[in-house]
């Protein structure tokens, strides 16, 4: 569900982008829509940053579940 609205948002602000890209080559502006342009990519970047940070504080809270004895375990299953 999420990665089908993430798809959805993705197109339509490409589709705005493309529109913005062919309006300047038509007006020769090549500053129209700049605006527009620096936040829908300031808000994506911003959307992969966080989701970056969620997965990797997701990652350190499930290394910080093994307990000393599980890693012990896991090290001696591994060399044997």
């Amino acid at each position: 569900m999420a990665s089908h609205r993430l798809r959805v948002r993705l197109e339509q602000r490409e589709a705005v982008l493309r529109l913005l890209d062919r309006r300047r080559a038509e007006t020769g502006d090549l500053s129209l829509g700049r605006g527009m342009e620096a936040k829908i990519l300031d808000l994506e970047l911003a959307d992969l940053a966080s989701a970056v940070a969620a997965e990797e504080s997701a990652k350190r809270a499930r290394v910080a579940k093994i307990s000393p004895r599980q890693m012990n375990r896991q090290r001696f299953k591994a060399s044997h």
